[in-house]
């Protein structure tokens, strides 16, 4: 560290000092001492054997997490999924790879959509609202026959290897819709 780096660090943390005691000094005394204090704790001074080598803080915003870096894109993908889930023509593998955990639970969805009640069930997605980064609550409205059918509740997707799919906690609730379509042991 230079001699002119030094002094200018020492300058800066002995003016932070010398304002820190003069709003010290102004608020000590002399004013109502029933009225709460509105001064913020004062922080300390940089460190001067670091002030000139510091890089600066950033100040973007902080991620809340509770959506995703894209929720537009990621609220397509959602619709998407459950489209495909409740398409008539998809496939075991199609409805598995919407699905979270879906291949090893092939088994529960081919019975779900083979069984004459569960193969009229449609699903109209409306409105994802995200709980966190990684999962959505999803409303949806749950038909067989063009007959709005209860659903117990919203369903749910999840973010899994980097794509949405449809919560498997939602398929498990979907069984009870169907007359032979048992709940996979994983939905317990």
């Amino acid at each position: 560290m230079t001699a002119t780096t030094r002094r200018g660090a020492w300058a800066t943390a002995s003016a932070v000092a010398l304002v820190l005691a003069l709003t010290s000094a102004c608020d000590s005394g002399d004013g109502d001492e029933t009225a709460p204090s509105t001064r913020t704790p004062a922080t300390a001074p940089p460190d001067p054997t670091t002030a000139a080598t510091s890089p600066p803080v950033s100040r973007s915003p902080t991620p809340t997490g509770t959506a995703p870096e894209d929720p537009v894109e990621a609220e397509k993908e959602i619709r998407e999924a459950w489209r495909i889930l409740f398409a008539p023509e998809s496939s075991v593998d199609e409805r598995s790879d919407v699905i979270e955990d879906g291949y090893e639970n092939a088994l529960m969805t081919e019975n779900l959509f083979a069984d004459p009640l569960g193969s009229r069930l449609r699903a109209e997605v409306t409105s994802v609202s995200y709980t966190s980064s990684l999962s959505a609550d999803v409303r949806y409205t749950l038909t067989r026959e063009g007959r709005r059918l209860d659903t117990g509740g919203p369903g749910a997707a999840v973010l899994q290897d980097d794509t949405w799919k449809v919560a498997l906690q939602t398929v498990c609730d979907l069984t009870r819709h169907a007359t032979d379509a048992p709940q996979a042991p994983s939905c317990e």
